[in-house]
This record gives structure tokens, C-alpha cells and sequence, in this order.
């Protein structure tokens, strides 16, 4: 499905994308760190002002560095704190595809979730005062995600959304999830990543 939640002024990218409406920001990706932050890469597009200071300047923010600079725009890897939307998506079993993009206080991402794990993240954002608007929804691309897994690759990602292995962050390691399903650590990592990129496949025939 495909996702707009408001975010808050709490939270540096409401702030910063409402009192710049004109841009727009990418994540491209984003990683939990043991202590909870998350470290992230952004990319600005619509101008090409370096914005580390005023980034730097935001409560929420602990790190932030400019990477690279364009004509129109900026790319930054930004260290800030918990992201409610993704702790939310994770807790759902629900996997984010990036980029996402945020323009003018509204993140807007593509999800790959099954309904009923949608509904729960719709309802707990709404809760959560995000005003979550669902912009489309493809139910025929859903339920053919089983089919797109063989069995064992199937029984292997279960297992790895019940273990918590997609959460933000981890609640098992890959050494730990091939001892629970008795496999080696390179089988395991082979068949993940096999299965997400049929899920990434996926997506893209969603958001076509």
C-alpha cells in the first residue's frame, strides 16, 4: 500500500519540511542503533543551500553531515531519534520500502504488509495523532506474495517475522535465526535475501 502520515513538529523532519514546503526529502536509507537513534541518509531535493546547521539545530537531532552537494540538491546523513512511524511499522511485521519521501510535514512510503497487519498500523499511527490517509492499496499484488515463495523460503521468512529478525532494531541476529530453523548462517542469509528481493519486485509492480 502506499501511505501519507503527518509528521509531527516533535520530529525534525516536520519542522524542517514545513518551513521549507518548496523541497522535498528523500530517505533513502535508515538504520536502528543499539541505543534506540537512527541513523538515516537524506537527500534534499529544490536547492542548493547546505541546511547542516539548521538541521543541527533541531532538538531531536544529534549528528548531522553533508555528504554531497548538487546544483539542486543535497545529500546528508543525519543521527536522530526514535522514529515512531518505523518502531509502529516494525512492530506490525510490516516492511518499508525506500526511498520514502517527505514534503511539507508529509511522509509519504510504500509498505508491503498483508491487511490485517495494515489495518493495525493505520489504527496505531491514528492513535499516535499521524493522521495516517491511505493513497492505494493493490489486494490481488498482497495476496500473491505467498506465491511468489517456495515453501522453505516461505517457512523461513515467517520465521524471521516472528523472531523479530526485520524489527527496527533487531530483536535476533542472523546467527541466532539460522540456529533457531537448524541451518547454517549462509543459507540463511542467501535465502533472505532472495525472499526480500521477490518482496522488492513486489513493490514495484504496487507502486506501478
Amino acid at each position: 500500500m502506499k501511505l501519507e502520515v503527518k509528521i509531527p513538529d516533535t520530529v525534525w523532519l516536520g519542522r524542517f519540511t514545513r518551513d521549507h514546503p518548496e523541497l522535498a526529502l528523500e530517505s533513502t536509507n535508515l538504520v536502528a542503533l543499539p541505543c534506540g537513534d537512527f541513523l538515516g541518509e537524506f537527500e534534499i531535493h529544490g536547492s542548493s543551500n547546505d541546511w547542516t546547521h539548521e538541521i543541527g539545530r533541531s532538538p531531536d537531532v544529534f549528528e548531522v553531515e553533508n555528504l554531497e552537494k548538487a546544483p539542486e540538491s543535497g545529500k546528508y546523513r543525519v543521527r536522530f531519534h526514535r522514529s515512531i512511524t518505523a518502531a509502529l511499522a516494525a512492530q506490525n511485521e510490516i516492511i518499508i520500502r525506500f526511498p520514502t519521501t517527505s514534503k511539507n510535514g508529509i511522509l509519504g512510503a510504500e509498505l508491503i504488509a498483508r491487511p490485517s497487519q495494515m489495518r493495525r498500523l493505520v489504527e496505531a499511527l491514528a492513535k499516535e495523532g499521524k493522521e495516517p490517509r491511505l493513497v492505494s492499496l493493490r489486494r490481488d499484488s498482497l495476496r500473491s506474495v505467498p506465491l511468489l515463495l517456495t515453501p522453505i523460503q516461505r517457512a523461513l521468512f515467517r520465521q524471521a517475522l516472528v523472531s523479530g529478525y526485520f524489527e527496527v532494531p533487531r530483536r535476533i541476529t542472523l546467527t541466532q535465526l539460522a540456529e533457531k530453523v537448524s541451518r547454517n548462517k549462509s543459507s540463511v542469509s542467501r535465502t533472505l535475501a532472495i525472499v526480500e528481493r521477490k518482496l522488492a519486485e513486489l513493490a514495484g509492480t504496487v507502486g506501478a
